[in-house]
């Protein structure tokens, strides 16, 4: 029981490593990285007067609020396949849902799902070196 138990959160891991990846988190974390810099810039800027610097820092506001929104949605999708995938194992009858949301909160549960997600990454890195 504890070795399907532990493959099951293994695969679901991976499953939810690959989702993450093929997600456009990073490209909405670098939009909100590269617009705080440029806002940084034009409120230390002596050439821009103080109007235009409200209308530039208010449109990059708006940018930066608008995918952090996408970058809640995207993770909330994440989460969702995770507990349908949980859900899963319990409507196959192959694991009981406390018992799996149980281990999968134990450090031993965490630490496959960290091995997992370690894994599908360095395993990609590797494809992605060796590839021709």
């Amino acid at each position: 029981m504890k070795a399907v138990l532990i493959s099951y959160i293994f695969v679901v891991s991976i499953i939810l490593a690959v989702l993450a990846d093929r997600l456009p988190l990073i490209k909405s974390i670098g939009k909100i990285s590269a617009l705080g810099k440029i806002s940084l810039k034009i409120i230390h800027s002596k050439e821009i007067d103080d109007t235009e610097k409200q209308k530039l820092l208010l449109a990059n506001s708006a940018v930066i609020f608008t995918q952090s929104l996408k970058i809640a949605a995207l993770v909330i999708l994440v989460l969702a396949v995770g507990y349908l995938l949980v859900l899963a194992g319990d409507f196959t009858r192959i694991l009981k849902r406390p018992v799996l949301l149980k281990y999968m909160e134990s450090v031993p549960g965490i630490s496959i799902s960290i091995i997992a997600f370690l894994a599908y990454f360095l395993i990609k890195k590797i494809y992605d070196r060796t590839r021709l």
